[in-house]
């Protein structure tokens, strides 16, 4: 799968079309004042907008909502705030009344977030910002034996990094599958190096046909995160966006 970075900080275009083999990530901050960000919303959002009682969360709200609309009114070449969404079985949003078949994905941690934007294909997309954490017990808890034990043998100074990393690539790969909380964190293995190795779905107990499925790749990130995203074996292209300016052009 061929990448195409933004080492140059180059911001999502204001008119893109995206392929059937493209998978889209963008990235933003959250942490600006959202006045132009709240007139993109629509009703319900502004609603449930006003019901945070933390302005921080408010404001987190509002601007990632605003600028999944952003994104996608550029790939559909439509206002962002006349787009419409409805809310899938197991909690996952998807855009109504759209020409084409645009899925797209959203995770956001501390001031940060990702959105995945693919055609016709679902997609997974996960942002952690590492943090002191219990790594031993919740690797136990949450992760498959061969997982906690590789974590167990790294030093000390290296496990919150790489249970992040595991962390992401594991709730990446759930997200693109869509099942919530049905499909169990122990029930695949991924790799816990660093980089992108050829198979870092190493296993998958609960479904075996997904190791040709899927494929997860660790995203670049803001020292102090981890991130990952899940896309279709078949993708082409993985591109990295940052932010576009809010709204229509």
């Amino acid at each position: 799968m061929k990448r195409e970075s933004t080492n140059e900080l180059t911001p999502f275009p204001r008119r893109i079309a995206i392929a059937a083999t493209d998978v889209h990530v963008v990235r933003f901050a959250l942490d600006r004042p959202f006045e132009a960000a709240l007139a993109l919303l629509d009703d319900d959002e502004r609603s449930r907008a006003s019901r945070f009682v933390f302005d921080t969360d408010r404001r987190r709200y509002i601007h990632s909502h605003a600028w999944v609309r952003t994104a996608l009114g550029r790939c559909l070449d439509r206002d962002p705030a006349s787009l419409r969404f409805t809310v899938g079985p197991h909690g996952k949003p998807r855009l109504v009344e759209s020409t084409v078949d645009l899925r797209h994905n959203l995770s956001h941690a501390a001031d940060r977030a990702l959105l995945a934007v693919a055609l016709g294909s679902d997609v997974g997309v996960d942002i952690e910002r590492e943090r002191p954490v219990e790594v031993s017990e919740l690797a136990r808890r949450f992760f498959a034996s061969a997982e906690s034990a590789e974590l167990e043998a790294l030093p000390e100074a290296e496990r919150t990094a790489a249970f992040f990393r595991c962390w992401t690539r594991k709730e990446a790969f759930i997200k693109a599958l869509g099942d919530g909380f049905g499909f169990p964190l122990d029930g695949f293995e991924v790799s816990l190096a660093e980089g992108n190795a050829r198979q870092v779905l190493r296993t998958c107990r609960e479904d075996p046909a997904a190791l040709h499925r899927w494929r997860i790749e660790s995203l670049p990130a803001e020292a102090g995160y981890a991130a990952a995203v899940t896309v279709r074996a078949e993708t082409g292209r993985l591109c990295l966006w940052d932010e576009p300016a809010l709204g229509t052009p």
